[in-house]
C-alpha cells in the first residue's frame, strides 16, 4: 500500500483539480504488450518510475512504486542484456531484507531510526553514485512510513548485484521529496516538490499553485554535520527530477509545473547563478548520458489527463510523453522521441535509451546511437 501522505497526493490532488479543470472521463491506457514503430516494450514490472545503470554493467536499478490499493514498492535488478530480473529489496517473500551487520557504521543522520518497514516501503526517485573512501552508495527517495532518503551499499555475488541497507536521513516535517541526488562530498540533493502531502487544505492548494505554474518547494540539501537546508534561489513549481554535475559546481532541476529545466551555478563562495529553458512537455526525470548531455523526460496532454494516469490499474496510461536532450552549457535543446505511455526517466544504456513509467506495467527501450 502506498504511504498515507504519498496517496493524499495521488488521489487527493487530483480529485480537486478534475473538478476544476476536467479529466474527461476515463484514461486510455496501452495493454497487452505491444510497442510502437518507435519503441519496443518489455511488460510486467509495477509503475517503473526511475531506473539507474550499474556502471561497466548491462543491469539496471529500478525504482517500483506503489501501487493505489495493491502491493506495496520495491526495488528491482534488471539485466537488458536478456531481461532477466532480480528482486532487490525488499528481499523475496519471506526473506528478510539484507541490512549491514551489527557494529558496521551507519550511512546518513545518526538519527536514523533503523530499516525502513519492509511492508511500507515506498521508493520513488533514485542516484548511483561512488562513497567517498570507495564502494558504491544507491540513494532512494522513500514515502513509506516516513519521508526519507535511504542509503544502500551496492554488492554483487554469483547471481547479480546485491542491496544492503545501510542508513536513512529523515527529510524535516512538510516535506515531500521527489528525486534525490548524489554530491561527491557524501551529502545529498532532494527536490521537494510540495510543503505538505497530509491531504488538507495544504496540500490542496499547493497542488493547485503548482498546476497554475506557482513556486510551491525548492532543493534541499543534507550533509552529515550540518543536517538539513534550502538552497537559495531553488525555489520553483513542483520542483521534481535532479541531477548535479561531477564537481557540485553545477545543479540541474525540473519544474513539473513550471514545464521548465532550471541551471543552478555555484561560485567559490557559494553563490548559486539560476538560468533557465523553456520544454516542451511536463518535465519529469533527468539523467546524464554518456557524452555529458541531459536527457529529460515528462509528460504531454492535458492535466486532466495526466492526472487521471494516477487510476490507472491494468495496462499503462497511453498519455503522451517526450524525451529531450538538453546540452548542460548552452541549455540549447534537441527532440529525441515521443510516443505514449506516460514515461518519467530515460537512461541510455549503450545505444539505447530505456524507458520508465510513473503509471504502467511496462518499461520501453528505443534506439539512441550517440
Amino acid at each position: 500500500m502506498r504511504s498515507a501522505r504519498c496517496a493524499a497526493f495521488v488521489f487527493a490532488v487530483p480529485l480537486v483539480l478534475c473538478c476544476c479543470w476536467g479529466c474527461g472521463g476515463e484514461v486510455a491506457t496501452l495493454r497487452g504488450c505491444q510497442g510502437s514503430e518507435a519503441v519496443t516494450a518489455i511488460c510486467g514490472f509495477q509503475n517503473p518510475e526511475d531506473m539507474v545503470q550499474l556502471p561497466g554493467t548491462s543491469w539496471l536499478v529500478i525504482s517500483q512504486f506503489a501501487s493505489p490499493d495493491g502491493p506495496g514498492g520495491s526495488l528491482l535488478a534488471f539485466r537488458v542484456s536478456d531481461q532477466h530480473r532480480r528482486q532487490l529489496h525488499p528481499g523475496a517473500a519471506g526473506t528478510p531484507p539484507v541490512s549491514a551487520a551489527a557494529g558496521a557504521p551507519r550511512w546518513g543522520s545518526v538519527d536514523c531510526p533503523g530499516p525502513p518497514d519492509p511492508e511500507r516501503f515506498a521508493p520513488h526517485g533514485v542516484d548511483l553514485s561512488s562513497r567517498p573512501g570507495g564502494g558504491a552508495v544507491l540513494a532512494v527517495v522513500n514515502h513509506g512510513g516516513r519521508e526519507s532518503i535511504e542509503f544502500f551499499e551496492v554488492g554483487r555475488d554469483e547471481a547479480g548485484p546485491t542491496l544492503t541497507w545501510r542508513g536513512c536521513s529523515v527529510l524535516p516535517d512538510e516535506a515531500w521529496p521527489n528525486d534525490v541526488a548524489l554530491l561527491a562530498d557524501g551529502g545529498v540533493l532532494v527536490s521537494n516538490m510540495l510543503p505538505s502531502i497530509d491531504g488538507g487544505l495544504t496540500t490542496l492548494l499547493a497542488g493547485v499553485g503548482m498546476m497554475l505554474g506557482r513556486d510551491t518547494g525548492s532543493l534541499l540539501e543534507w550533509h552529515d554535520a550540518g543536517g538539513w537546508r534550502e538552497i537559495p534561489g531553488s525555489q520553483g513549481s513542483g520542483p521534481n527530477g535532479v541531477a548535479v554535475s561531477r564537481d557540485g559546481s553545477e545543479i540541474y532541476f525540473t519544474e513539473w509545473g513550471g514545464r521548465r529545466l532550471v541551471r543552478l551555478r555555484r561560485d567559490a563562495t557559494g553563490h548559486e547563478t539560476r538560468t533557465s529553458v523553456a520544454l516542451p512537455h511536463r518535465p519529469d526525470n533527468i539523467s546524464w548520458t554518456r557524452d555529458g548531455s541531459l536527457l529529460v523526460t515528462g509528460q504531454q496532454g492535458g492535466l486532466g489527463e495526466i492526472l487521471g494516469c494516477n487510476g490507472v490499474v491494468d495496462g499503462t496510461c497511453a498519455i503522451g510523453y517526450s524525451i529531450v536532450r538538453v546540452d548542460p552549457l548552452s541549455l540549447e535543446t534537441e527532440l529525441v522521441l515521443e510516443d505514449r505511455g506516460a514515461a518519467s526517466v530515460a537512461v541510455q544504456v549503450a545505444d539505447e535509451v530505456y524507458i520508465g513509467t510513473f503509471a504502467g506495467d511496462r518499461i520501453a527501450h528505443a534506439y539512441y546511437g550517440r
